[in-house]
């Protein structure tokens, strides 16, 4: 692990103390240059101790995502019928804890309907596992064609284009409570029955504030009675507001945050 990968707060403590550091020893070296020097050695090495901490930190962290993450694809691999290798995880697709997630959902609730917003490995795998159960359909929707495209290709080589349709869907000006905001056309989706399952891992959060907010404000009411949600990338601060609002809709409902590196949070709807 590289020592620049540092969490946000602690970038942030790192600057603000070699700016101390800067700032003190120039007003020390006004009064005396052996009291600059001094300064200057005693605040650096606590910013050294202070990385050396962090790094240690951050190690210990990656150990325990690596863990989570081999157990996660041990149970992929051992519950899917995998005729073919599945696409590789990184860091801008779902990731194994999702995968896994999806899977054990599947198992125990043996959707018919299923939504995704945003394509990719969780597609194929979402159609490996209803393949498996014999019975459901994955419906995708991705704004960028040639990631759709993509996708399509890996569900024809693993033979699955009978469990899914992936949709290339442009972002379009769409109007929410909130206002105007670019979304999904949801017109492609008006032959869609009750949703079983609703994945949301997209649009791009750089798409607009609150990006996967109209989720909620424009696929609510189509869910089917107890459909489940499943939220992806829920440890970033912009899915705050959608977390809050699936999670107030579930009411009484049991939901579940599942602590892994994105952050997955399945929500059990009335």
């Amino acid at each position: 692990m590289s020592l620049l990968r540092l969490k946000h707060e602690d970038s942030r403590r790192i600057v603000v103390l070699v700016l101390l550091v800067c700032g003190i020893s120039a007003l020390g070296s006004l009064i005396s240059l052996t009291l600059a020097l001094t300064i200057f050695l005693v605040l650096a090495l606590s910013g050294i101790f202070l990385l050396i901490a962090h790094y240690q930190r951050a190690s210990e962290e990656d150990r325990i995502q690596q863990s989570q993450d081999i157990q996660d694809l041990q149970f992929i691999q051992s519950t899917l019928d995998l005729r073919r290798p599945l696409p590789y995880f990184t860091r801008w697709s779902s990731s194994p804890a999702l995968a896994a997630q999806l899977i054990g959902v599947i198992k125990v609730y043996q959707p018919r309907c299923v939504l995704e917003l945003g394509s990719g490995v969780s597609t194929v795998v979402v159609a490996m596992a209803l393949r498996d159960q014999g019975s459901g359909q994955i419906t995708s929707v991705d704004h960028d064609p040639v990631y759709a495209e993509k996708t399509r290709k890996e569900l024809a080589a693993q033979d699955l284009l009978s469990w899914s349709t992936v949709h290339d869907a442009p972002l379009v000006q769409t109007q929410t409570p909130r206002g105007t905001v670019p979304y999904y056309d949801m017109a492609m989706l008006d032959e869609l029955g009750p949703i079983d399952l609703l994945i949301v891992d997209a649009p791009p959060r750089h798409s607009c504030e609150d990006a996967r907010l109209p989720a909620f404000e424009l696929l609510k009411e189509r869910l089917a009675p107890g459909a489940l949600v499943v939220l992806d990338d829920t440890v970033r601060e912009d899915e705050s507001a959608s977390v809050a609002a699936w999670l107030s809709a579930a009411r009484d409902n049991a939901s579940r945050i599942v602590p892994c590196r994105k952050g997955v949070t399945i929500v059990r709807m009335p």
